[in-house]
């Protein structure tokens, strides 16, 4: 039982971020796209960008009123997606940090 333990600590590290990331692609990769087809939106790429292009829709007044959520989601750029993955990947470093914490000094081993 201890050795599964160990293995998913030693996983728990990398899902805690590549999990988020993975999502954040997947939405900007696919999801979105096929989302923004379905409403008729229109594609805006700013030129300039250094790294490729960021990307998001537009939508005219009447699809924006009827799906006002949907709307708004892809409104969003794929870099504002992918940064709030990070964050989201962040905060769960952080959870796992403070889990990991508090369970040592539960058992008198913190490390200072």
């Amino acid at each position: 039982m201890r050795d599964v333990r160990t293995r998913l600590r030693v996983l728990a590290l990398p899902l805690c971020v590549a999990v988020p990331l993975g999502v954040a692609v997947i939405l900007n990769a696919l999801v979105r796209p096929f989302l923004a087809e379905g409403l008729h939106g229109r594609l805006v790429r700013p030129p300039g960008s250094v790294r490729g292009g960021d990307r998001w829709w537009e939508f005219d007044a009447a699809t924006r009123a009827d799906h006002p959520v949907l709307t708004g989601f892809l409104h969003l750029s794929d870099g504002a997606i992918g940064m709030a993955a990070l964050g989201l990947a962040v905060l769960a470093v952080m959870g796992l940090w403070i889990v990991e914490r508090s369970r040592s000094r539960r058992r008198g081993t913190a490390s200072r």
